[in-house]
């Protein structure tokens, strides 16, 4: 293992880790042994990519990164559009020993450039679409060049589960995002209970919509290639387009969906839910869910079960889930009772267990708990703190407010501090008052998220105070229709 990557970067005792199963890129190549000519990935425009052509096109991923110098513990920064190439790309860096960082193409500039220096990244890969987000000097290996036949020498992937497996950037209080350090044991633990749990096969579908810099995209990616399912790539910006989402939900016959109810209450009023026939789990997540949502998407997929799923990046993915009653007509689905290998407790401000029906912080543990925040032993030895109940093991403070029902499942009551969702999108408003506040014309701002008059959930809002008299708002350009000060624009605008 990299030790500049984590050193410091978590405390507590060093927990044992007994294999228990194998990880994710041993169970997707045990899978492309039992069913090589199987479809694996479906591209929006209907390309079929099988299992042994997935596979080969990793390794050859794996063995240009390789002989790019990336080793076991290196991160690796994958700015791909959504195709086949980035579900290769993903395993090609695992195959080589690394941690994927995802740099998404439609975030500033800026950003990935903070992103790429807080993981110190010796390579990224990309395509000739995306390599001018990079920042200049950046060492950058193009999907477009990774071609022809397996050179000698590739890696061979070695199972160290603690060995991290990606770094998401999550929003940070301070302005600054910060990096959560998955292992491979944390999202292995979270995709196989999915794909056990729910049973998924060769006749399943499950449809990637969700942006790989998410941690949810991690179920919906990896979930089909360990059982021999297909994973339905959706067209870009399908998630922000209700229609173009259903459709390619029809079209495809996908079977599981994975969703916030943000999404799911645009997504009701579509028509076409008579040709989504295939469609038979529907996962729900970052949002509460409430029960007359339920009830909407029962009405028009009828015999479709729905699942309220919980948890945080730094839990890898989910740590509870629940499945709806439909004889619960109102109020909030409960976020249920934890998945295998995961541990809840519910405590109070002293740290100790709250009874039944009192309200108390969420602490997660288990196998799912991510190594620690990069680069930030602080934020680290604060909110991974050890279990007070079981030696040796650390316990992760979520922030969340919870309280247990006399069955003993979990409901969610609320954030117990400035935290906030948009759209699912775990969002410190601090974070956005310090990018106001760097900028001249600004003396002070706050954002919060308030209810969206459009309904379906909550936007982002802020309020700012001017520094002086700021220049009278003019328009950018003729394509820009709002009015705003020209000198906020890039020159592209």
């Amino acid at each position: 293992m990299n030790d500049r990557t984590l050193s410091g970067s978590y405390t507590g005792a060093t927990i044992a880790r007994p294999r228990t199963a194998p990880l994710l890129p041993a169970l997707f190549a045990a899978q492309r042994t039992r069913t090589p000519d199987a479809p694996a990935v479906i591209g929006a425009d209907g390309t079929v990519v099988t299992y042994a052509g997935l596979g080969a096109r990793a390794a050859l991923f794996a063995a240009r990164l390789h002989a790019l110098g990336v080793r076991p513990g290196d991160f690796v920064g994958v700015c791909l559009r959504r195709g086949p190439d980035l579900v290769a790309g993903l395993l090609g860096v695992w195959l080589a020993g690394g941690a994927y960082v995802p740099l998404d193409p439609n975030h500033p500039e800026s950003r990935i450039a903070l992103v790429l220096e807080d993981a110190q990244a010796p390579v990224a890969l990309a395509e000739r679409s995306t390599a001018d987000k990079l920042p200049t000097g950046t060492r950058v290996l193009l999907a477009e060049d990774v071609t022809g036949e397996q050179p000698g020498g590739a890696p061979e992937f070695v199972d160290e589960p603690a060995r991290p497996a990606y770094v998401l950037h999550t929003s940070g209080s301070t302005g600054r995002p910060k990096g959560v350090v998955v292992p491979h044991e944390g999202i292995a633990n979270r995709v196989r209970w999915l794909a056990h749990r729910h049973r998924l096969g060769p006749t399943d579908r499950v449809l990637l919509k969700t942006t790989v810099g998410f941690d949810a995209a991690g179920l919906e990616l990896f979930s089909p290639l360990v059982s021999g399912a297909a994973l339905v790539l959706a067209p870009d910006g399908a998630e922000r387009d209700p229609a173009t989402l259903l459709a390619a939900v029809a079209d495809h016959g996908v079977t599981v969906l994975q969703g916030v109810p943000s999404v799911y209450r645009r997504l009701v009023d579509e028509p076409g839910w008579e040709r989504t026939t295939a469609l038979r789990l529907v996962f729900s997540a970052g949002e509460p869910l409430h029960a007359d949502l339920c009830r909407r998407i029962l009405e028009r997929a009828p015999g479709v079960r729905i699942w309220n799923t919980y948890g945080p990046t730094e839990a890898s993915v989910d740590i509870t889930e629940h499945l709806w009653d439909p004889d619960q007509d109102t109020g909030a689905v409960p976020i249920g009772r934890p998945i295998g290998n995961m541990r809840v407790v519910v405590l109070d401000p002293a740290g100790r267990p709250v009874p039944v029906g009192v309200p108390g912080e969420l602490h997660a543990g288990g196998i799912g708990l991510a190594l620690g925040y990069l680069g930030r032993p602080d934020l680290t030895a604060e909110r991974f703190v050890p279990d007070p109940h079981t030696e040796g093991q650390r316990l992760y403070r979520t922030g969340d407010k919870v309280r247990w029902r006399a069955d003993g499942v979990l409901e969610y009551l609320g954030r117990l501090d400035q935290q906030v969702k948009v759209n699912g999108v775990r969002i410190e408003p601090g974070e956005v008052e310090a990018a106001l506040a760097a900028h001249p014309w600004v003396r002070t701002a706050v954002a919060a998220a308030e209810p969206d008059p459009a309904g379906g959930g909550h936007r982002l809002a802020a309020w700012v105070q001017p520094r002086g008299e700021a220049p009278a708002p003019t328009s950018c350009a003729p394509s820009c229709a709002a009015p705003c000060p020209t000198s906020w624009c890039p020159p592209s605008s």
